[in-house]
Formats: C-alpha cells, sequence, structure tokens
C-alpha cells in the first residue's frame, strides 16, 4: 500500500474514533477510544515523517471512485441513486441499499429448501431470518425518527438528533454482527464443502426459481457458489460499514 493510501485510511479511522469519543458517555469507552486514537494518531505521525508524502497523489486518491472497492454497492446504488439527495443519512442510505438486495437474493438462499444443512447448522441457518427482520425494525424506527426531525425547533430538535445517532450507531452494530455472523457461517460450511465433509448435503445442485419468483441474481449457480457470493457480499458490507471493533465489544 502507497503511503498517500496509507495516510488516507489512517485519517478516516481517527475521524471514526474521534466521532465514537465525542458522542460516548461511558467513561472506561472514552479512555479505551483515547488510547486508539493516541495509537493511530502516532502511527501516522511516523508515516508523513518517513515517507514523502505526494500531496496531488492524496488529491488523485479523493477523485478515485469512492465505491472502487464496493462492487454491489456501486451496482444497484445505480437503480436508486437518484433518492439519494432526499435521504435523512447517505450511509445509511446505503445500508439500507445493502439491506434490500440481501433480503432479495440473498435471504432465499438461506431456506431448507436451497440450503440443505445438518442439524446443527439447520438451527443457525433458520436464525438469520429472525436476526434479519430485528435489523429491518431497527431501519424503519431510524426512519421513522429521521422523518419527523424537521419538526422540532432548538433544545427538542438537538435531543432528537442524539436520539437518531445512537440509533445510528445501534443500527450499524447490529448489522456489522449480523453480516460478520453470516461470513463466519458461510465460510465454515464452504471448508467443509473443500474438504469434502457433510455439513452441506447439497452443494452442488444447481439454484433456480419459479416465474412467481422471477430472475434472480443466484439463479444457476450451484449451492457452494452461492454461498461463496454470499460470503463476498458480507464482506462488502462489513468494509463498507467499517464499524470499529473497540466500539463492537464496548457496546
Amino acid at each position: 500500500m502507497k503511503p498517500e493510501q496509507e495516510l488516507k485510511r489512517l485519517n478516516r479511522l481517527i475521524r471514526q474514533f474521534e466521532a465514537v469519543y465525542k458522542s460516548t458517555t461511558d467513561y472506561d469507552q472514552k479512555d479505551r477510544v483515547a488510547g486508539e486514537l493516541k495509537k493511530l494518531k502516532n502511527y501516522r505521525d511516523k508515516v508523513t515523517t518517513f515517507h514523502v508524502i505526494d500531496e496531488e497523489e492524496m488529491r488523485e486518491i479523493d477523485r478515485v471512485d469512492e465505491f472502487m472497492h464496493f462492487p454491489f454497492l456501486k451496482e444497484i446504488r445505480e437503480i436508486e441513486k437518484e433518492n439519494e439527495e432526499d435521504y435523512y443519512d447517505r450511509e445509511i442510505f446505503h445500508l439500507d441499499l445493502y439491506l434490500i438486495f440481501f433480503e432479495r437474493e440473498f435471504l432465499a438462499l438461506l431456506s431448507e429448501t436451497r440450503c440443505k444443512l445438518d442439524f446443527k447448522y439447520s438451527m443457525e441457518r433458520d436464525s438469520y431470518y429472525h436476526r434479519f427482520e430485528y435489523i429491518l425494525r431497527q431501519m424503519q424506527d431510524f426512519e421513522d425518527d429521521a422523518g419527523r426531525v424537521r419538526q422540532y425547533q432548538g433544545k427538542q430538535e438537538e435531543d432528537m438528533r442524539k436520539r437518531i445517532f445512537k440509533k445510528k450507531r445501534n443500527l450499524n452494530l447490529e448489522a456489522d454482527r449480523f453480516f460478520r455472523s453470516l461470513i463466519k457461517f458461510s465460510s465454515e460450511l464452504l471448508e467443509d464443502i473443500d474438504s469434502e465433509g457433510l455439513k452441506c448435503l447439497n452443494c452442488d445442485e444447481v439454484i433456480t426459481f419459479d416465474k412467481i419468483e422471477g430472475n434472480k441474481y443466484l439463479k444457476g449457480f450451484r449451492v457452494r457458489e452461492a454461498l461463496e457470493k454470499l460470503n463476498a457480499f458480507c464482506r462488502e458490507v462489513v468494509e463498507y460499514l467499517n464499524v470499529p471493533q473497540i466500539e463492537v465489544q464496548e457496546s
């Protein structure tokens, strides 16, 4: 990684930790975040000390397609990007797009008819429906409050914005946990398939959809390939959310 790219990554992490530091009311968490910030800033100082930073290249990096590393988001955003300017929060808008795409294209994979698993993994597979519904309720709750914030003024508006910020944080945390869990789940199944295990009973079965279900993203893929696609999608969502793991541990 070029020093300019590393510097940009560090600046992004520092901004995220600073946001956590300013928003948290937990003094223990504040101390730990302060410690992480000190480490990051010290490392950033070393990068700028030992490398000649090309300011023009830094500007070039800023001009690079921001969705270059998020191919799923880049594609699905094309359909809805005209609605982005009207949305209260751009990052939550993108998370909403991910959730819509997951529900439409991947949730069907996590069913007994399309992904036949042994008992232990069947139980875990089925749990994702309830967990996903909980995230959708959190999203709706956030959107309801965000849609009402303009009705308030003064102290009431300030309190509402704090409430919305907390809901956004909790939504991101829950989504991060959900997709990280799916990464672990799909990775374990793929490892078992590669070792010719018996956790997935139909790994070579081709996925089909009827006319009512329509033309789906996973149509024509074998189950093992669909699990690989699911894994890649979940990794992208986690990378986009970029939730500091210290925040996850302290929540």
